[in-house]
């Protein structure tokens, strides 16, 4: 599908959603085939595409997941190229991977190259990997991944959209379906399903203090989850921060046990980053606001001064609005500028993680909520949301930002 299309399905989703909302029933049974057809389509579509990947593998990016779960589970410190480039050069994979292309010099580059690239008990995802085939592997992480779009279909359901029935359920399907970085998190493997998942429960619990349980699981899935600590800081929800602390350090204390005090100390003496290739903040796939300058020679990677410029500013004045959405009691907006934020600042935010920004876009439904509108303002925006996720989620980041911030 092509942003137009996908742009045209999003909006042609949301007039049957609205339409079929309303209390006219002369043309209603036109309207459910309508939707019943798009919603068939869309579902049948991206089921299809899940079982393709669990049986037609590429080098990216469960190879590397592979490749670190073989790491551990062979007992060595997963921060060490060398110890990569010898389990790299054993690993048994499957004949269609085994053909030399500038895929793999991409990936001995980027990946056996550099070593393991988050913080260590990032590792408990992929440790499991390394005691299974390559197959059997990819199944079972393609299946584990989809069992969180159910969960986060229903969790959006459940705190958004009751009140619709099937109607908001068939909506919420459809655009988590048709949305690009979701069908690119199928493509590549990625842990985005899990995120959105963990992002929706620490909403849904946020008076909650295991909401901090669902923070440090959330950290040690990304990094960048860290600033929804802030909107807890801001609340004072002390507990909340307790339970984090405490999970943060029961999640590090259970790495330790597993994989010992080596991964620690090299992770934080001899961090990974430091020997990613410089091609990797600026290619294309990379949608962040560092990424976006050095594509457009603003910046160096040597001198990435007004980055750290820019980024002082936009975090500076994130903080004044923060406070204001406080006083006015907006936590939805809260919410939304810190994912926004952390998306845009962070220097790793690959286009698929574009799949967090559906937690703001399904809250433009209600309008009852601090950020729902009516559906003549909404039709349009999702619409142009969709047509900017599909070739542009640093765009549709800003987008989104300039709605936001209208909205407040």
């Amino acid at each position: 599908m092509n942003s137009f299309i996908m742009g045209f399905v999003a909006i042609l989703t949301c007039v049957c959603f609205y339409l079929l909302a309303n209390d006219k029933k002369t043309t209603k049974k036109l309207i459910w085939i309508i939707y019943s057809i798009i919603f068939a389509i869309t579902i049948s579509w991206f089921f299809s595409k899940v079982i393709y990947r669990m049986f037609h593998p590429v080098i990216w990016d469960f190879t590397a997941f592979y490749l670190y779960g073989k790491v551990s589970a062979q007992g060595y410190n997963f921060y060490l190229p060398e110890n990569f480039h010898l389990v790299y050069n054993s690993l048994n994979l499957p004949a269609s991977l085994n053909i030399p292309n500038a895929n793999w010099a991409l990936f001995v580059n980027h990946v056996v190259n550099v070593g393991f690239p988050y913080p260590p008990p990032t590792m408990l995802y992929f440790a499991p990997l390394g005691y299974l085939s390559y197959n059997n592997a990819l199944i079972f992480w393609t299946l584990f991944n989809f069992l969180f779009v159910f969960g986060c279909i229903y969790l959006v359901y459940s705190l958004f959209f009751k009140e619709y029935k099937l109607n908001g359920l068939m909506l919420v399907s459809i655009l988590f379906f048709t949305l690009s970085p979701a069908r690119e998190t199928i493509f590549y493997t990625q842990t985005n399903f899990i995120l959105l998942f963990l992002l929706l429960l620490m909403k849904k619990y946020s008076d909650n203090k295991i909401a901090g349980i669902f923070l440090a699981l959330a950290l040690f899935t990304k990094p960048y989850m860290l600033i929804f600590s802030v909107y807890f800081i801001l609340r004072k929800k002390w507990s909340t921060i307790f339970y984090f602390i405490f999970s943060s350090t029961l999640l590090i204390g259970l790495t330790w046990v597993f994989f010992g005090k080596a991964p620690f100390i090299s992770y934080i003496f001899n961090n990974s980053v430091n020997r990613l290739p410089k091609s990797a903040f600026s290619e294309d796939i990379n949608q962040s606001l560092h990424a976006v300058l050095l594509r457009h020679n603003f910046i160096t990677i040597d001198n990435p001064r007004i980055y750290i410029f820019i980024s002082i500013g936009i975090l500076f004045l994130t903080g004044i609005f923060l406070l204001y959405l406080l006083k006015k009691k907006f936590y939805d907006n809260i919410w939304a500028i810190l994912l926004l934020i952390g998306l845009m600042i962070y220097p790793a935010t690959l286009s698929y993680y574009g799949v967090l920004l559906l937690f703001i876009i399904y809250q433009f439904f209600d309008e009852h909520r601090p950020l729902g509108f009516n559906q003549y303002f909404n039709v349009p925006i999702v619409g142009i949301f969709y047509f900017l996720s599909h070739f542009s989620v640093f765009s549709s980041i800003c987008f989104l930002l300039i709605i936001i911030i209208y909205k407040s």
